[in-house]
């Protein structure tokens, strides 16, 4: 039987393995770099998705890996920055706070759809069986409820695939600015 390090250091490997599903553009333009950053961001959430077990992986390590697909995924990542003229001291910070966002938000995510799945649901079913509760423990909040309630009729995959993209355009509007800083 393996020992805790062995059994860490395939856990990794297999993190790492995951990683290498990640097709990282080749460095483009200065005028081009969010496109990419995006692209990458969203091929990123799909990969965690794709796999939710690596969820608390991801979250146990934090944001440091060093096998050699997760560090070709930063290198270009950090290469979009870098062309886009973030100065050479945010360029890593940038890097770091785009890999927050993005995983933070899909270990939640996936944490969620785990959830779900347990349930034996659909994310409709298992959303409209929830309602009801919501809606009653949010009566005492209106602002709360009105919110939810305009969302109600749309499918709960665009309702996370929207607020995924209105929080990556938020950071990386962030970003932007300090480019004209």
């Amino acid at each position: 039987m393996a020992n805790k390090d062995e059994l860490i250091e395939l856990i990794e490997l297999v993190v790492d393995d995951v990683y290498g599903e990640l097709d990282v553009p080749s460095v483009a333009g200065r005028d081009q770099w969010r496109a990419t950053v995006v692209r990458t961001a969203a091929d990123l959430r799909a990969m965690v998705l794709r796999h939710p077990w690596i969820a608390p992986e991801l979250s146990q390590v934090g944001l440091v890996h060093i096998g050699p697909n997760a560090l070709r995924t930063a290198s270009g990542l950090l290469a979009r920055f870098e062309a886009a003229g973030f100065p050479p001291d945010e360029t890593e910070r940038a890097l770091g706070t785009l890999m927050a966002n993005v995983v933070g938000i899909a270990i939640s995510e996936a944490a969620y759809l785990s959830l779900i799945a347990r349930s034996g649901r659909t994310e409709q079913e298992w959303v409209a069986e929830v309602r009801p509760a919501f809606d009653e423990a949010a009566r005492t909040h209106p602002p709360l409820r009105e919110a939810s309630s305009a969302r109600q009729d749309a499918h709960p995959r665009q309702i996370r695939d929207a607020d995924f993209a209105y929080g990556l355009e938020r950071v990386l509007d962030g970003l932007a600015a300090r480019l004209g800083a």
